[in-house]
C-alpha cells in the first residue's frame, strides 16, 4: 500500500466511487459522511492524507482544518470545493490546507496532487510543517513584511501552492513590485531552500556571453576564456535558478535553454560532453511575453516549458489597504540605515501615500519613505515630510473595479469589460478582475467569449 487515506465526503455514491479509485491505485482508503465520524476515525487510526468535501451535512472542512490545528496535527489536507472558490481555498490554505481540488475531480490531477502530498512527506518534516501550517510563514532572520489586501493573500497562496512542487514558475508584475522577492519565497518554502538561489538579470547577458555566463566554458574555447567557468546553472544544482526578466533572453540562446530544460543537461562552451543539473527554474517579467512570441523575440515552446505556473504580483495600487503597512515596514528600515528614530506616519500623510497611483510601486514608495525619513524635523512623518507626489496616470492603470472576488455577479459581462479595457490582454485582464490568468482562460472557454 502507498498510505493511508481518509476522505470526508456526505456524497456516499460519490465518496465510494473515491473510495475504489484509490484502492485502485494502491492505497488504502476510508470513508466518512461527516465531521463527526472524522474527528472520531482520526481519534482511532493514523492516516497520512485526509481529503475533505468543503461542505459538510455537520461543519465544513475548514471546521475540520481548524480542529487538526488545534489538536496539533500535521496530517496534509486536500480540500475538494466547488469550482473557481477562490477565497474559499484562500481560507483553507490560511488554516494549513495543503492543497485544493475543484469538483468535478480530475483523476489525472488528482493522481498528480496526491504524489505532491507523498513526495512532500519526504523531505525536512520542519520545512514542510513551516510550508503547510500558516499563509504567511513564521518571521525570519530576513526583514519582510506581508500584505493583506485580496490580492496580496491570494498571491501568498499561490505561493503556497506551487512551493513544494518542482514546477516551473513565472512571476509577473509591473517593474518594482517584488518579483524576486516572491521568487526567493517560494526557493524557501520548497525542499530546495538548503540549497542556493542564483539569481541572473537576462537584461545583461549579451548573445556573445549568455551561454558560458549560463552553462560555463572551459578554458581556452575563446579568446578571453583563460580559466574554466562555471555557468549559472552549474551554480545552482540542487536549488533554485532565477531568470529576471527573462523576455530579455537573447533569441539566440533560447533554444539552448530550451534543450537545457528538457533534457536536465548543460553543455559548458569548448566542451563535447554534457553535465547533469538538478535545477528549478523560476522566471519573471515586465513584459508581455505573448506579444513578445508574435513578434518573433521568443520562443513559444520556451514559454511554455517556463510558465507551468504563473504567479501574478498586484501593483501596489490594487492593494490600497497595504500601503500603510508597507509604508512602515520601509520607516523601519530607513531608520536603521539613515539612524533616525522616527516612530509614526501621521494620517495626513498616510492618506497622501494611499491616494497615490505608485507607478514605480514598492520600489518608489520605499525611496519615497527614506527621503521623509531623513527629511524628518520630528519623530513623525508629516505631509510636510512627503515629497511631493505628482500622479502619472495612464491608460494602462489597471484599477480594481470590476474584480470578480468583489462582484461575482454578472461574470460574462466583467470579464468582455476587462478584455476590451486592456485591448484583449489576458494578463492584464487578470490581473484587473483579480483572478489567476488559468481561471480567466477557463471562464473564457466556460462562457463562449470570442477573443
Amino acid at each position: 500500500m502507498n498510505g493511508r487515506i481518509l476522505i470526508v465526503e456526505d456524497d456516499r455514491s460519490f465518496g465510494t466511487m473515491l473510495v475504489k479509485w484509490f484502492e485502485r491505485n494502491g492505497y488504502m482508503a476510508t470513508l466518512c459522511s461527516g465531521m463527526t465520524t472524522a474527528r472520531e476515525t482520526l481519534s482511532k487510526s493514523e492516516y497520512e492524507l485526509i481529503l475533505s468535501d468543503l461542505r459538510l451535512p455537520d461543519g465544513d472542512g475548514i471546521m475540520l482544518l481548524s480542529w487538526l490545528k488545534e489538536k496539533g496535527t500535521d496530517i496534509p489536507v486536500i480540500i475538494m470545493t466547488g469550482y473557481g472558490d477562490v477565497q474559499t481555498a484562500v481560507s483553507a490554505i490560511k488554516l494549513g490546507a495543503f492543497d485544493y481540488l475543484e469538483k468535478p475531480i480530475n483523476p489525472s490531477l488528482l493522481n498528480q496532487k496526491i504524489k505532491d502530498v507523498f513526495e512532500t512527506a519526504r523531505t525536512d518534516k520542519s520545512s514542510k510543517i513551516r510550508k503547510t501550517n500558516s499563509q504567511i510563514p513564521p518571521d525570519s532572520s530576513r526583514s519582510i513584511v506581508f500584505g493583506r489586501s485580496p490580492l496580496s493573500v491570494q498571491m501568498y497562496a499561490h505561493i503556497n501552492l506551487v512551493a513544494p512542487t518542482q514546477m516551473a514558475v513565472m512571476v509577473i508584475g509591473e517593474s518594482g513590485t517584488g518579483k524576486e522577492s516572491v521568487a526567493r519565497m517560494i526557493h524557501e518554502r520548497s525542499n530546495r531552500a538548503s540549497g542556493p538561489f542564483i539569481a541572473v538579470d537576462c537584461g545583461s547577458l549579451s548573445l556573445e556571453l549568455a551561454p558560458s555566463e549560463l552553462f560555463g566554458h572551459k578554458k581556452g574555447s575563446f579568446t578571453s576564456a583563460i580559466e574554466n567557468k562555471t555557468g549559472f546553472f552549474a551554480e545552482a544544482c540542487g536549488g533554485t535558478l532565477f531568470l529576471d526578466e527573462v523576455g530579455n533572453l537573447p533569441y539566440g540562446v533560447q533554444m539552448q535553454m530550451l534543450r537545457s530544460l528538457q533534457e536536465k543537461k548543460i553543455r559548458p562552451v569548448g566542451t563535447s560532453s554534457d553535465i547533469d543539473v538538478d535545477v528549478r527554474i523560476i522566471t519573471a517579467t515586465n513584459e508581455d511575453l505573448e506579444k513578445a512570441i508574435a513578434e518573433g523575440r521568443f520562443r513559444e515552446d520556451l514559454y511554455h516549458r517556463l510558465n507551468e505556473f504563473i504567479i501574478q504580483v498586484p501593483p501596489l495600487r490594487a492593494c490600497v489597504s497595504d500601503v500603510q503597512r508597507y509604508a512602515n515596514h520601509f520607516r523601519e528600515e530607513a531608520n536603521k540605515e539613515l539612524d533616525r528614530h522616527v516612530v509614526s506616519i501621521s494620517a495626513e500623510a498616510c492618506m497622501k501615500l494611499e491616494n497615490y497611483s505608485w507607478p514605480g510601486n514598492l520600489r518608489e514608495l520605499r525611496n519615497v519613505i527614506r527621503r521623509s525619513v531623513l527629511f524628518s524635523v520630528g519623530d513623525t512623518i508629516t505631509g510636510e515630510s512627503l515629497p511631493v507626489l505628482t500622479e502619472k496616470k495612464t491608460g494602462n492603470d489597471i484599477k480594481g473595479d470590476i474584480s470578480l472576488l468583489r462582484e461575482p455577479d454578472q461574470e460574462k459581462e466583467k470579464i468582455i469589460e476587462a478584455l476590451e479595457r486592456v485591448k484583449g490582454n489576458k494578463t492584464k485582464a487578470a490581473m484587473l478582475l483579480q483572478i489567476d490568468r488559468k481561471t480567466l482562460y477557463n471562464k473564457i472557454h466556460l462562457y463562449g467569449i470570442g477573443l
